[in-house]
């Protein structure tokens, strides 16, 4: 009999360094984060050229997360860990790479978990998700 094995446990760190972040509520397929924030707060649009030039833990499929996705990282934020939760502007507020129109995208504070439609001006922190 083959054994099947074992699904990671949220926060779990890889082999390849990335870390197991939950099921993605949009494709519900394992989703992977990097195990750090991006060095630099980022408006929008700058986020999301950072997202598709990273090429980190043999992966260079990463993306911003989208708002349901960046609200399972924030709901396992401690097992995951590295988040900024201040609260305070742009380290404890992260990009989603969901737009409300072309001047506005969701963004979320990770120390109370409030998601906003933020300008896309705004510098706010990233982590990239695969």
């Amino acid at each position: 009999m083959m054994r099947a094995e074992a699904m990671p446990q949220i926060g779990d760190e890889m082999p390849d360094g990335t870390v197991y972040a939950g099921l993605s509520p949009d494709t519900n397929k394992p989703m992977y984060t990097t195990p750090a924030d991006a060095p630099l707060p980022y408006n929008f649009n700058q986020a999301q050229k950072y997202a598709a030039k990273l090429d980190a833990h043999g992966h260079g499929d990463w993306r911003v997360p989208t708002r349901d996705e960046l609200n399972l990282l924030f709901r396992n934020r401690q097992a995951i860990g590295g988040f900024g939760i201040s609260g305070s502007q742009p380290a404890g507020w992260y990009w989603s790479s969901s737009q409300v129109n072309n001047f506005v995208a969701w963004d979320q504070r990770f120390s109370d978990g409030t998601q906003y439609n933020g300008g896309k001006v705004n510098a706010s922190s990233l982590r990239c998700v695969r």
